[in-house]
């Protein structure tokens, strides 16, 4: 029997694809975190009463990213 390194390569690449989405995904939350509410406003977002980012209607009817 053989041992072939492609499966655990796909596995590894996988891993990083996902870590690096999700590192993504945290740098630009934190960015837009940071912007006030009338920049939020102007790029279709706006802040809801307990600090979440919601998505207007013409993004996600109101949905949280």
């Amino acid at each position: 029997m053989t041992l072939t390194l492609r499966p655990i390569g796909a596995a590894m690449s996988g891993l990083a694809t996902r870590s690096l989405a999700a590192f993504e995904r945290r740098r630009t939350l934190r960015r837009i975190s940071r912007l006030s509410d009338r920049r939020l406003h102007d790029i279709g977002l706006e802040r809801d009463w307990d600090g979440s980012i919601l998505a207007n209607e013409i993004l996600g009817n109101g949905r949280a990213i």
